[in-house]
Formats: C-alpha cells, structure tokens, sequence
C-alpha cells in the first residue's frame, strides 16, 4: 500500500500546487498568511444548503503576490503585528493574520468586538467594508478526520473528537451569523449591515482508500490523510516531519535537522502515544534544494483511538 501515491483527478494534492506558486516563500508566518489567502474554502459555494452564507476570498493577484513577496524580503510588520496579539490556539492564529490581511487591503472596520448586554451576547469576528457596503464575517479555521464509511458532515470529526463539521457549521450559519439582528448588537454596528457570511478554511483528512468526499464540501478543498499508527508499516517514505499546531496552515518547509527517518517517526509516535492518545499530524518530505518541502500530510491516530458516538449523533 502506497501512502504518498499520486492522486487522482478528483482529489488533487494541494502541496504540488503550493509549491509550485510559492516556492521563494520561507518564512512560517508568511507561508501560513500565503495558504489562508490562496486556499480553497471547505464548504461548497454551490451547494444550496449553505443560502448564500458562504464568504470567499478574492482571487491572489499580481498585487497580492507581490504584496507577500515583500513580506518574505520584510517580515517585521507582520511579525509584530502578530506580537501585539498573542496566541497560543490555531484559531486564534489565522484569525490574527486574517486581520493583518483586512487591515492591509483596507476592508477591516472592527476585528473581534463582544457584543455585551448584561452579559456576552455573542462577537462579530470581522466588520468589513465591503463594495456592497457594511459585512459581518464570521470565521473558522478547522481540521477534520472523515471517521465513517458513510460520507456525510457528522462523520467528519475534530482530532480531539470535541466537534465534528456539522455541528461547527449549524453554529456558524444558525447561531453566529444572525448576531447581527440582536437589539442589543445595533450600538456595535457602524451602519446597517449589508450580509453576513462564513468563511471556513481549513484540511480534511481521509482515510487512505482515497473516498470522495460529500456535495457539501468544496470540490478543491484542502486534502490529507489518517491512519492508525500500526498501518504506517506498509507506506512509503523516509523523510517526516511532526507538525506543531501552529505549523498545521500551510505546507511544511523544512532544513534537513527538522526531519526525521520512519524509524525515529515510528519511535516517537509509540512514546508519544504512551501517555497522550491525542493525534499526531505528520509531513512527508522530499527535498528541494535546501530545504525539505511536503508532499502529503497524515494524521496518525492510536490503535486504541475510540470515537464517542455522541460526536457522530447529529444526523445531516
């Protein structure tokens, strides 16, 4: 069994396309700035069941590009804009670089503003100022492991088995998106708003059969695999990386003191698991000039990894 096989058409791997657009970029913060701009978003604009809540991204143009190339060059401002905002969650992470982008373009009105009565009423994520005038954006920054053979949102579930794709995107359109209409949001709100939508990026990962994955999902969406510590056996490759939280945005780049052989990946994954059952996201590396670049990622799980059925309860 080949892990880092080619995919098919309908699955295209992402880190080829990456590298190929962004090979002068280096720094972390600037590649994972890089991946949330250009990234397809998960759900399916097409798809009836999100009304017209979807937000996307413009397009990267030739301003965009040149924009983060000068960030390569000159990371300072992006670095201290993210020093002013600290974070420790991923989350919070690409929501901070989202609104280094915004306030770049000049969109951004408001980022994270509680709405508060006698107590929190919610939080618009972003105000901007839009072509068709005052919107509320909600965001989310996700990664899912399809768990059933059955493709459909619920099986999708959070690494830490807390959430799964259904219940986060009912919350987003259902929940946070009508904050906006409260009586007490009004004195948050500049003017009359516009919209509200939902811009959710993220990677889903599958198991190594390749499934296709649901309408709901956006055909171009970023793709990883999972798999059960004990079937690394039987894949290729001998260069890995262990990717750290803040590290899971973008394809890995990495020196070759980053990486390790299968065996140390295989001794460290059966420490790891001894003691913390949590999932480990993996890269497999090739080389590329002086660096070593990602060629697929894959969440290795325990052989004892056991999924609450209540995460799998909602129906879609």
């Amino acid at each position: 069994m080949k892990l880092f096989s080619p995919r098919t058409p309908r699955t295209p791997n992402y880190q080829a396309q990456f590298q190929q657009r962004w090979p002068h970029l280096n720094h972390p913060h600037v590649r994972s700035l890089a991946w949330l701009l250009d990234s397809s978003i998960l759900l399916n604009t097409s798809h009836s069941r999100w009304d017209n809540q979807l937000a996307q991204l413009p397009p990267v143009n030739q301003t965009i590009n040149n924009w983060l190339t000068e960030l390569e060059q000159d990371s300072e401002p992006l670095v201290h804009f993210l020093a002013l905002h600290p974070h420790t969650r991923l989350g919070h992470y690409a929501e901070h670089l989202l609104a280094f982008y915004f306030k770049w373009s000049g969109e951004l009105v408001a980022h994270s503003v509680q709405v508060r009565s006698h107590r929190t009423i919610g939080e618009f994520d972003f105000l901007l100022n839009t072509a068709s005038g005052l919107q509320h954006w909600e965001f989310a920054c996700k990664f899912y492991l399809l768990v059933a053979p059955e493709t459909k949102l619920s099986n999708y579930v959070g690494p830490n088995l807390m959430d799964n794709l259904n219940d986060k995107s009912h919350k987003i359109m259902d929940a946070q998106l009508i904050l906006g209409q409260h009586p007490d949001a009004q004195k948050y709100l500049p003017a009359q708003l516009s919209a509200a939508k939902a811009l959710l990026k993220g990677w889903l990962f599958y198991p190594a059969t390749d499934t296709d994955a649901l309408g709901e999902v956006a055909p171009l969406h970023c793709r990883g695999l999972w798999c059960r510590i004990t079937e690394l056996q039987h894949y290729d490759g001998d260069c890995f990386a262990i990717l750290s939280r803040l590290k899971w945005l973008a394809p890995a780049k990495a020196y070759e003191s980053e990486t390790m052989s299968r065996s140390q990946l295989h001794a460290f994954l059966e420490q790891q698991f001894l003691s913390d059952s949590r999932p480990v996201l993996i890269a497999h590396l090739v080389p590329d000039g002086e660096y070593f670049v990602e060629t697929e990622r894959i969440f290795v799980v325990p052989d004892a990894w056991n999924l609450d059925s209540s995460i799998l309860a909602i129906s879609d």
